[in-house]
């Protein structure tokens, strides 16, 4: 154990200096923000563009061209793996983030990626897909997504809402734009070629914004703490200095424990508040990706080409730039939880209500607007949430642990769409079938929201 530590300690650092953050705190802010919204651009944007690839590992692969007929497709284990190594690899890397830095696991997490995806352009079986584009190249998204989604909540006690909701909406536009660009690429380059450029191209760039990864260093928060007393000991209202380090005490306990004071992981996992989450979360994750996953196959079976199955996908990620940013800053004001629950019955009732009755391109663009409107809020309102209930620290740690039950949802619910789709009849013969399961799966998440959002407060009108 000795020896590790020792090796641990000698691993370079990889990010911004101590020394530059604390003579430049608001320059070191900024560029957190800007290689946060970065990662989320070219890591989880590139999940959230899965499902050209889908499309086209299931023309190569489906089993009407194998002879199998009657079975799943075997190109569908290529995506859930992808998402199962995606998850568990969060869990991981919140514990790296706490020993490596920031910035080194994010350099680690780039190079995961780069090599997932470049090794995939030579793979010619589903199960070497799978190791490549579906293990490691998951593992790679899931350890930049923890670092950028958490790491700016750090810089910022104000508007946290607002800075997470647009660092969050970096994962619409890299799905906006990269799943018209690999269609692109895979047109003008066929499919192993257009994996091997998105490899070099997402290695190198999230490579660069690992020099852009840092922790807000404690010297710091210890001024905005003197800056609180300073602030109410000013005000000219004879507050003696004894209640003003208890307000500074109690801001820094919110900072540190969230409305539940609990500490460490175990303490988290003995709370009430963090299981009634964690199967918000890992349900609502699972049918998000459900649907941006499908949305290009389920358009072509309703008659659909795929250049619209393309843009439809593309739009629903574009949607989600609009609402992360605005769901953020709403939640500013109305709060994290309430904010969460809101927007969950409103995704509910668009699978049920706009999905299910789609059959035109019209129908398919307004669902695909309303979807990412309000389920693209999930990424953002898992930090924001964390923080509201357990505080900042150990926030890497925390979403961490959300991680684990993912793994399992993320990975059965492509598998199991897959069989409502086929086994009930393609040409949009399962399409409305798929979004009933949808729907379902986003009700029974917004109940466990509700649960929770009961546990901290039966006050319906308190900003939670």
């Amino acid at each position: 154990m000795d020896a590790i530590k020792k090796t641990l300690r000698r691993l370079p650092k990889v990010g911004i200096s101590k020394p530059f953050s604390l003579a430049h705190p608001h320059a070191a802010a900024g560029l957190v923000v800007l290689a946060s919204f970065t990662g989320m651009f070219l890591g989880p944007g590139l999940t959230n563009s899965y499902g050209v690839f889908e499309e086209e590992y299931e023309n190569l692969y489906s089993n009407s061209k194998t002879g199998a007929k009657g079975s799943i497709s075997p190109a569908i284990s290529i995506g859930a793996v992808h998402l199962a190594s995606n998850y568990l690899f969060t869990t991981i890397a919140g514990a790296l983030c706490e020993r490596l830095g920031m910035g080194l696991t994010t350099f680690i997490g780039a190079l995961m990626v780069g090599t997932g995806l470049f090794t995939a352009g030579f793979c010619t079986k589903v199960w070497q897909l799978v190791l490549t584009q579906g293990v490691l190249t998951g593992a790679g998204v899931g350890t930049i997504f923890i670092v950028v989604s958490t790491i700016p909540t750090s810089w910022f006690s104000k508007n946290q809402g607002f800075l997470i909701g647009l660092v969050h909406s970096g994962s619409g536009v890299g799905g906006l734009v990269l799943a018209p660009l690999t269609r692109f690429l895979i047109n003008t380059h066929e499919l192993s070629g257009s994996v091997k450029i998105l490899g070099l191209v997402l290695a190198a760039g999230l490579s660069v914004i690992s020099l852009g990864m840092a922790s807000k260093p404690d010297e710091l928060f210890d001024q905005e703490d003197e800056d609180s007393i300073d602030a109410v000991s000013s005000t000219g209202d004879n507050v003696s200095e004894h209640k003003a380090s208890s307000l500074a005490k109690k801001r820094m306990s919110v900072r540190s424990f969230g409305v539940r004071d609990v500490r460490g992981t175990g303490g988290v996992l003995r709370s009430q508040e963090f299981w009634y989450l964690n199967v918000a979360v890992m349900l609502a994750e699972a049918a998000f990706y459900v649907v941006l996953f499908f949305l290009p196959v389920f358009s072509i079976g309703i008659g659909l080409s795929s250049e619209q199955g393309a843009l439809i996908t593309g739009v629903a990620n574009g949607a989600t730039i609009i609402g992360r940013i605005a769901i953020g800053y709403v939640a500013d004001v109305a709060g994290n939880i309430n904010m969460f629950l809101g927007t969950h019955l409103l995704v509910t009732l668009s699978c049920l209500f706009l999905w299910f009755p789609a059959k035109s391109f019209t129908m398919m663009m307004v669902f695909a607007c309303t979807f990412g409107l309000f389920a693209g809020s999930l990424t953002p309102m898992v930090p924001l949430c964390s923080v509201t209930l357990f505080g900042q620290n150990g926030l890497a740690n925390n979403v961490g642990l959300l991680g684990i039950g993912m793994v399992l949802t993320t990975s059965a619910a492509p598998v199991v769409a897959r069989v409502f789709y086929e086994k009930l009849g393609q040409n949009g013969g399962g399409y409305g079938t798929v979004a009933l399961l949808c729907g379902g799966i986003y009700f029974v998440a917004t109940v466990s929201i509700f649960a929770l959002r009961m546990c901290v407060s039966r006050r319906l009108w308190t900003k939670i």
